[in-house]
């Protein structure tokens, strides 16, 4: 990988990127064109690229180059895998939820409940009734 020329707020210029991947400068204008990619601006408008920049050019990089996918098929993974990242923090945090110490007590109370206790929900026994469809 060529040279990485940061500056001193952390960010690359388009250059700079362009020759760390070894692509054309417009290249990375197309990608930012058809949406997969959103670098920072300075005040005078220039393109800044941050980490979390390079590492998506990269994916997109890798999946293009080494996978053949074109670039529709690009925006639809980069799409599920961020769907997949917040489903897996979604669900950690349901995780901490159902393990926290007011979940258990929760259920310690509910161990014991029972429709003639007082249940929240009462049971009844439901009715089955058979119906006839009518002939058009």
């Amino acid at each position: 990988m060529a040279r990485r020329a940061q500056r001193k707020d952390g960010k690359y210029t388009i250059s700079v990127v362009a020759e760390m991947f070894d692509v054309h400068p417009q290249t990375l204008r197309m990608y930012e064109r058809e949406g997969l990619l959103e670098p920072g601006r300075s005040e005078g408008k220039t393109r800044l690229y941050s980490d979390e920049d390079l590492e998506r050019v990269e994916m997109i990089l890798t999946l293009t180059r080494e996978m053949g996918v074109n670039l529709a098929g690009v925006e639809v993974i980069i799409d599920l895998r961020a769907k997949l990242v917040l489903a897996v923090e979604r669900l950690t945090e349901f995780e901490e939820i159902f393990r926290s110490d007011a979940m258990q007590e929760l259920r310690d109370q509910l161990r014991y409940v029972s429709p003639d206790k007082g249940a929240m929900i009462p049971l009844r026994s439901a009715k089955l009734v058979r119906m006839k469809r009518r002939a058009n």
